[in-house]
């Protein structure tokens, strides 16, 4: 199950979703398409049916549509904008 990582801020407007990451500074701007997928993150915590979603209105290919999306979610992953707690170990807030 996906969540926002915590050092993640986000806020919704007409336009789409701006993210901020707290740890770089770094902000950025989802467009619609893009803004859905997160969406179904925070809200299911996972993106299972949004390539349905996405692709049968526009007539694309959903398993392409899939594609994409596990490519951006694994960016995503990769970028430390989502945390997986059941494939992340704990944090440890000590040394050794």
């Amino acid at each position: 199950m996906l969540s926002p990582a915590r050092h993640v801020h986000y806020a919704v407007d007409e336009h789409g979703i701006l993210l901020l990451d707290l740890r770089t500074e770094r902000w950025s701007m989802l467009g619609p398409d893009v803004s859905r997928i997160w969406t179904a993150i925070v809200a299911r915590g996972t993106t299972d049916g949004i390539a349905d979603e996405l692709a049968i209105p526009t007539g694309r290919d959903p398993y392409a549509v899939r594609r994409g999306i596990d490519n951006l979610v694994n960016q995503w992953e990769r970028d430390g904008l989502l945390t997986d707690p059941a494939r992340t170990a704990p944090r440890r807030w000590w040394k050794r």
